[in-house]
């Protein structure tokens, strides 16, 4: 798949080269970390999750750290957080069947790409009005992205905006180009299916999209876990949500906004670092809650990083001569080890273990591909006794009307949180949907019966 154009006989679909005109052209006592209270490293990863809590000071530190440790515990090609290329696919409308008019954000965002960040750019407008249906379409485009991008220290970013709504099962997001379509127009790509393309990469996959009720796919995703890849998802709004159409209050400006910020305040930055930014945008809804998640079952312990590509010279100053490494190895194996901390370290003693580590490693005999941050967690013992509901169990949860347990509620999600020293629980009805857009309810407002 080229910049150039798309082979498309059935006229389904228009690849458009982005205008670019001069006007265009830029000139040139610490909280502590997540709570580990389960009983091994495992089972605390593998566990069913929902969305990451982005808004919490202990998943944006960690983040920070990531980026410290990465960047000076770094050895070789392998465990750089630069990638060698990023794809970006913008998937819309064609303005035939648009009733949201979303051209003129999606080249903006396409140029914002392709010009700050120094991507590869294809954008891709949907028709409604040919042979084959736009489902059909839309997978070979995905297989094709996947077949001619694909490959080791890639990023592949998927971007789309127009209409969403609920699937036909939980977790299913249904795409479209009109909120009512007529039956000879009818559109809808159930998302889910043509992702199945993005699920055995070599490339780390960021989806964003700009639709109503984005935050479903949410619901079918899974927690973190050992892997060599990142799959991560941002959506304009949570599950059950909608969000506005195109204008300065949109998420689409507010995610043009942020890149552009975040691109004169630092050479590279974290997905929670840049959902956070979306929502300082100028005009972007304070009530409006973007969702992160993750996409895969054995996702990586890392947030995916964004930083625009460095040319020829400077990548090849980027990492050391001797430490250069054109190709890229699936890793025989991970070895873990556990560090006890008396407190919560600062940042600068951060940078100063990854340079200590680094050096252990360019020391030692054991054949190492790579070192990268996995995460730092608040040791809790005991408190898993606390815990009185499971994901997916049946609770009633308190009305505030009267204070009596009467409405009827599942778990989604828990967490312990240790300033309040309590648990907490998302929850969903009967429906599936998240209440309140996935607010943290305390546990003195459940009860396990009515």
């Amino acid at each position: 798949m080229s910049d150039a154009g798309y082979s498309d006989p059935d006229g389904m679909l228009g690849v458009f080269p982005l205008p670019v005109t001069p006007s265009d052209v830029s000139p040139g006592e610490t909280t502590p970390l997540r709570p580990d209270v389960s009983a091994t490293h495992d089972q605390q990863h593998n566990k069913k999750a929902s969305t990451v809590d982005y808004n919490d000071e202990n998943e944006q530190l960690n983040s920070d750290f990531q980026l410290i440790f990465d960047q000076n515990a770094q050895i070789g090609r392998q465990s750089s957080w630069r990638y060698d290329k990023v794809a970006v696919l913008c998937i819309s409308w064609d303005g035939s069947c648009d009733d949201l008019n979303t051209e003129g954000e999606v080249d903006n965002l396409a140029r914002m790409f392709r010009e700050t960040y120094k991507y590869k750019v294809q954008n891709i407008r949907l028709k409604s009005n040919g042979f084959r249906h736009p489902q059909v379409l839309v997978n070979k485009i995905m297989a094709d992205f996947v077949y001619e991008e694909d490959g080791p220290s890639t990023l592949l970013l998927v971007y789309y905006a127009g209409h969403g709504a609920p699937g036909q099962r939980p977790g299913n997001l249904e795409l479209t180009g009109e909120s009512s379509p007529t039956i000879d127009k009818a559109a809808t790509v159930v998302w889910n299916y043509a992702e199945a393309a993005l699920q055995q990469t070599k490339a780390d996959i960021l989806e964003i999209f700009d639709c109503c009720y984005a935050g479903d796919l949410a619901r079918g995703s899974c927690g973190r876990g050992f892997g060599t890849r990142c799959f991560e998802f941002l959506g304009a709004t949570s599950s059950g949500a909608t969000t506005r159409a195109p204008g300065p209050s949109s998420f689409s400006s507010g995610l043009i906004w942020a890149l552009g910020a975040l691109a004169k305040e630092s050479d590279r930055f974290t997905t929670n670092k840049l959902v956070n930014k979306i929502r300082e945008a100028p005009n972007f809804p304070r009530k409006q809650v973007p969702v992160l998640t993750e996409r895969n079952d054995l996702s990586s312990l890392h947030r995916i990083v964004i930083a625009p590509l460095l040319d020829a010279d400077e990548a090849s100053t980027a990492v050391p001569a001797e430490e250069q490494d054109t190709t890229r190895h699936q890793p025989w194996g991970f070895l873990n080890l556990r560090i006890s901390l008396q407190s919560c370290p600062e940042k600068a003693e951060i940078a100063k273990f990854g340079e200590d580590v680094r050096c252990i490693l360019q020391s030692t005999e054991l054949k190492v591909q790579g070192v990268k941050w996995a995460g730092l967690y608040r040791s809790l013992p005991n408190v898993e006794i606390d815990n009185r509901f499971v994901v997916d169990e049946k609770v009633w949860m308190r009305n505030p009307a009267n204070g009596v347990f009467t409405w009827l509620m599942w778990v989604v999600e828990k967490r312990y949180d240790a300033n309040k020293a309590g648990w907490e629980y998302q929850l969903k009805d009967k429906d599936d949907v998240l209440y309140r857009q996935g607010a943290w309810v305390a546990d003195k407002e459940l009860n396990d019966a009515e």
